[in-house]
């Protein structure tokens, strides 16, 4: 049956240029970022998009529904998108990952919604498909939190400005609790079906990383499959979308989606963290864990 590629990780850990870089194989296909994981019918799912600022759980899957329906995102397919959906709210949503999978194959789905790393949204994903496998995709812990500080510090700052000083060790948290609930998952998965990559040396060497993960998947990994998947730009989904919904992926990404090869910055694992409430260093637990990953 269907063996489509999960990512996997937190938030601001260069999963969309993965992604949409992994996904320009000719045997896959990337979506952005489509949330089918965090509900259990489109209804749900719809519902959790209605609440306040939360409409971006939807867009990517509107800008995927009428990419593949209509064969263009404009507003007059992304409308149709809203209400085909809406029209099928009591589909579940595996019907729909199932609807998907079958309008883009041969080709196989690349999947990277952030909620992934909820345990909960993982045991979804599983039963859904059996068959799929699953890529950790790392990021150094300064480089990640100091990101997703940057983009909470920004939302709060609107709303709840007396939530920033504590927010430097909430992002800390974040990335500990996502990292281990994947590896608490990735133990009960049957072998070889997950891969864990540093984000930073796939990006350093994409021609030896991509053609691993090439091989592991059982695709294609000649020159011309791999030279493929140097072009994220090339995605669909690489460009902001319609007024209705016009994200679905990283902002950055969608400003600049170039596959930006070199080893990124990261700073040292320890020392203090200038975010930080009392400007301290990363917990012990962190620090553990991130040299388990490789980082120093």
């Amino acid at each position: 049956m269907y063996s489509p590629l999960f990512i996997l990780c937190p938030g601001r850990s260069f999963s969309s240029v993965v992604s949409a870089a992994i996904g320009q194989h000719p045997q896959l296909y990337d979506v952005p970022e489509i949330y089918l994981a965090i509900a259990d019918s489109v209804g749900e799912l719809l519902i959790k998009a209605g609440e306040q600022g939360k409409k971006y759980f939807a867009y990517g899957l509107v800008r995927v529904i009428a990419q593949l329906h209509h064969n263009d995102q404009s507003e007059e397919s992304a409308q149709s998108a809203w209400s085909w959906l809406r029209h099928h709210r009591s589909w579940t949503t595996r019907q729909l990952y199932y609807h998907i999978a079958e309008r883009i194959a041969p080709k196989r789905l690349v999947d990277k919604s952030p909620t992934h790393g909820h345990i909960e949204n993982l045991e979804r994903l599983r039963a859904i498909f059996p068959n799929a496998f699953f890529l950790h995709l790392l990021r150094h812990p300064r480089t990640t939190t100091h990101s997703l500080y940057k983009v909470h510090s920004q939302r709060l700052a609107m709303r709840q400005p007396e939530k920033i000083p504590r927010l430097g060790q909430r992002v800390e948290k974040q990335w500990l609790k996502v990292h281990r609930n994947i590896i608490a998952f990735s133990s009960q998965l049957p072998l070889g079906r997950m891969m864990r990559i540093q984000g930073e040396a796939l990006l350093t060497d994409p021609d030896s990383y991509f053609s691993q993960i090439a091989e592991w998947l059982e695709i294609r990994n000649d020159a011309a499959a791999i030279e493929a998947m140097k072009h994220p730009e090339r995605s669909p989904y690489a460009t902001l979308g319609p007024p209705s919904a016009p994200y679905g992926n990283n902002t950055g990404f969608l400003e600049n989606p170039a596959l930006r090869i070199g080893r990124p910055m990261t700073g040292p694992l320890g020392g203090p963290l200038v975010w930080a409430e009392r400007n301290d260093g990363f917990c012990a637990d962190t620090l553990v864990l991130a040299r388990q990953f490789g980082y120093r």
